[in-house]
């Protein structure tokens, strides 16, 4: 795959978790809505997942928990809990992007930006 010429869902989906910013999480349904897909072939692009340090599949949640990770849940929620993105006490995800809608708000609040050449 070449970020700067994505060829396929899979790597959109790469790119647009990337812009998570580091502190949030997403569900599987917002990066779903955002690429016309299912929550179950998000998933399935985790999974496929061999970039663990550039891509960061751990900011994917499902809507009632963590949901999962190829490398263990426990690995999973250090790695949240490391990114202050954990509610400690509950041991759920605090920011979570629940919506496309809520990605570009968040994306926009951050400075981030995706700037698309179609020629």
């Amino acid at each position: 795959m070449s970020w700067k010429d994505p060829r396929s869902r899979k790597d959109i989906v790469y790119l647009l978790l990337m812009m998570v910013p580091m502190g949030y999480t997403v569900t599987y349904g917002a990066l779903a809505e955002l690429c016309a897909t299912t929550p179950r072939v998000v998933g399935m692009y985790m999974r496929q997942n061999k970039d663990l340090v550039i891509v960061p599949c751990h900011r994917v949640v499902s809507t009632r928990g963590l949901g999962g990770f190829s490398r263990g849940l426990e690995f999973k929620r250090k790695l949240l809990e490391l990114e202050e993105a954990l509610d400690n006490t509950r041991g759920k995800p605090i920011r979570v992007i629940r919506s496309a809608n809520e990605f570009w708000d968040v994306v926009e609040k951050n400075g981030l930006q995706l700037h698309i050449d179609i020629n």
